[in-house]
Parts: C-alpha cells; structure tokens; sequence
C-alpha cells in the first residue's frame, strides 16, 4: 500500500493525539458509520456485508497462496478464510429469511 503526502500527514496528526482523543475520533467515525449503515435497506446491508466478507476471503486466498508465506501466518489465514466463508453462509441465509441467524 502507497501512503500519498496527505496520508503521511493524517497519521502524523494521529500520532500526536493523545489516548482520548484518539478514542474520541474514533468513536465519532464509528457513530457515522453505522448511521450510515443503519440507514440502508436491508437489501443495502446485505449487499454490503456480503461484498466485505467476499473481499475478505479473496485477501485470505491471496495471502495463503503467497509462496513464502510462514506457515504460522498461512493457518491464521485459513482460519480467517474458514470464519469469512461462515459469515457468508449466515449472509445467505439472512437473504433468504430477512432475519439475522442467531437473532430473536
């Protein structure tokens, strides 16, 4: 991953924050995020959470297939793999039947 000037400077700044304030920043990003999400369809959010959980698996594909990659980092991602692959099964059924699995 390239940093552009404006990244180096973003975490120039972030570096300067002190504990707090930092946890404050990132509670406000977070408040907007999910407004931002609680504000989808359903349709919306399953599209979403389907389309991060497939580009977590194809990360974890790529970073298992790495020819040098330590076989410590290899089964942690597989385990990755195996948890992502489960979140879009429930994904799947959360389509089909409009309620979460596991949720009342």
């Amino acid at each position: 991953m390239d940093l552009t000037t404006d990244d180096a400077l973003n975490w120039d700044e972030w570096i300067d924050l002190s504990e707090a304030e930092q946890e404050a920043a990132v509670d406000r990003e977070m408040a907007a995020y999910n407004r931002w999400y609680d504000g989808l369809t359903l349709a919306g959010q399953i599209a979403h959470s389907r389309r991060a959980a497939l580009d977590n698996c194809r990360s974890t594909r790529r970073l298992i297939l790495l020819p040098r990659c330590p076989e410590i980092i290899r089964q942690d991602a597989r385990d990755r793999l195996k948890a992502a692959q489960v979140r879009l099964l429930k994904i799947r059924i959360w389509r089909a039947t409009g309620s979460r699995p596991g949720s009342a």
